[in-house]
């Protein structure tokens, strides 16, 4: 997922607990909104971008970043080494999006940015059964 302070569009493959899961839901985050900091052209993911935490002073917020992910594969890490398994897609651009349920299995996603990013996001029923909902 992007991580703090990325402004940039990103969305998932199915993920539950860190790892692919064909029953797992869908992450979509558009990170453009309050941006302050420009946009992210580079990842800390990317090989040779993640920074030294002393060297992150942050204007807006005061101090440095000092986030250390505590689970999952980069736990004790400053930033991940590279992109996760996961990651569907991502995009340095800026916009809005839109999501339309279709039904109870279909939704579209529509990212507008600077190209549109269209996504299908379908619930497969047989494959991962909802359990009945239990009222009280």
């Amino acid at each position: 997922m992007a991580s703090s302070m990325v402004h940039a569009y990103e969305r998932s493959n199915r993920v539950y607990n860190y790892s692919l899961d064909p029953c797992g839901p869908v992450h979509i985050t558009i990170g453009d909104g309050g941006n302050r900091e420009k946009m992210a052209i580079k990842h800390a993911d990317e090989p040779g971008n993640c920074p030294e935490p002393s060297t992150t002073p942050d204007k807006f917020m005061g101090g440095f970043c000092a986030f250390n992910f505590t689970s999952g594969p980069a736990a004790g890490k400053f930033c991940w080494d590279k992109q996760p398994d996961y990651g569907a897609y991502r995009d340095s651009s800026f916009g809005h999006g839109i999501l339309e349920v279709k039904n109870e299995t279909h939704a579209l996603w529509l990212g507008i940015e600077i190209k549109i990013l269209m996504a299908y996001i379908v619930r497969e029923p047989e494959r991962c059964p909802v359990e009945p909902e239990v009222r009280l």
